[in-house]
């Protein structure tokens, strides 16, 4: 049997297991405790996963929580990753602004012309990145917002369904038999306005729509409405760097980083973002350094949720059989470690 025929045999049925067991999901501020995810999945994200991240500021809090959590002296090397687009699979394969073009959503937020058909410049831009076949061991796209007030979410998530229509699972494009990608919604930071503010409203947009279409979203923007204790902030003029009103004055006083470290000063949470012993701490995060640098809570927080992300992605389903949601086409977990090996052959 030739070796093209085995590959395909075996892409046809890890692509039926995958999606059998993976659907859409949502990670949010419930997905950032470490601890809840099995060893193996974490092993299993760094051998399969290879990931193209495009942003601007605010999307670099995801990059600097890594770092936070690869530096820290406990981890070991469990959460290392590599700034390229192959990696040596015992460190997770994140191509930080790896698509060629437009840096972030927010930019890439104006219509162009595809063919006749209108989208957004940003998916333009990734549908040359992943029609380029030395691109091919890409499996994850990720794209983050700066200040998603005031954008269009239609075309965003119109652009967006049509590269999973295309690149995912059962796509119309010639890659998606052999080269699967999955896609990864994003919500936007908090403006200061509370609830029902320039970027409160498009996130529940967002939200609905994965929601009812199944997708797979990282809530960016939840990671901030709620601290590790639960307590809620978006109805009290929550900022960015998470200031809030605490008192209903009209203006911030109080930043909950810096409440909830006060609370907790022996965490791991503290520890990672203050340091202990010879690791410094979180280092700078954009938009999110705040009252003696505890609001880089901010980017550890996130940086432990995208490890979540990456998990899931993975195949790993923390759900309990029961509330699986339904089966879905177009979200797999492809394996380019072992495609790669057979092509070689």
């Amino acid at each position: 049997m030739k070796w093209s025929v085995i590959l395909g045999v075996f892409s046809l049925l890890f692509l039926q297991e995958s999606s059998e067991s993976l659907a859409g999901f949502t990670v949010d501020h419930t997905s950032s405790n470490l601890h809840d995810i099995p060893a193996e999945w974490i092993a299993r994200a760094k051998q399969d996963l290879h990931i193209a991240y495009n942003h601007t500021s605010h999307g670099s809090q995801l990059i600097t929580g890594m770092n936070a959590l690869e530096e820290f002296p406990y981890y070991g090397s469990t959460y290392s990753w590599t700034d390229t687009s192959t990696g040596d699979r015992s460190s997770l394969s994140l191509d930080d602004m790896g698509i060629p073009g437009i840096d972030d959503l927010s930019q890439g937020d104006y219509s162009v012309d595809h063919n006749g058909i209108s989208i957004a410049k940003w998916a333009e831009d990734t549908f040359n990145y992943l029609n380029d076949p030395s691109n091919n061991h890409i499996n994850v796209i990720m794209w983050s917002w700066c200040d998603i007030g005031g954008h269009d979410i239609d075309r965003y998530l119109s652009s967006m369904q049509w590269l999973i229509d295309q690149f995912s699972i059962g796509g119309s494009h010639i890659r998606a038999a052999e080269h699967p990608v999955q896609f990864v919604y994003i919500t936007g930071h908090a403006n200061g306005g509370g609830e029902g503010d320039s970027s409160d409203i498009p996130n529940r947009q967002i939200r609905t729509y994965c929601a009812s279409h199944d997708c797979i979203l990282f809530d960016f923007s939840d990671m901030e409405n709620y601290d590790p204790d639960n307590n809620y902030f978006l109805d009290k003029l929550l900022q960015d760097d998470l200031d809030y009103d605490s008192n209903s004055s009209g203006s911030v006083d109080r930043n909950w980083a810096s409440e909830y470290l006060l609370r907790h000063p022996d965490s791991e949470l503290y520890k990672l973002t203050k340091g202990e012993g010879t690791y410094p701490g979180a280092e700078t995060c954009a938009h999110s350094d705040g009252p003696n640098n505890d609001a880089r809570l901010n980017c550890v927080i996130k940086g432990r949720s995208i490890w979540y992300l990456f998990a899931r992605l993975s195949g790993w389903n923390p759900d309990p059989p029961d509330t699986d949601p339904p089966d879905t086409p177009h979200k797999v977990t492809a394996m380019p470690a072992i495609n790669y090996i057979l092509l070689r052959q």
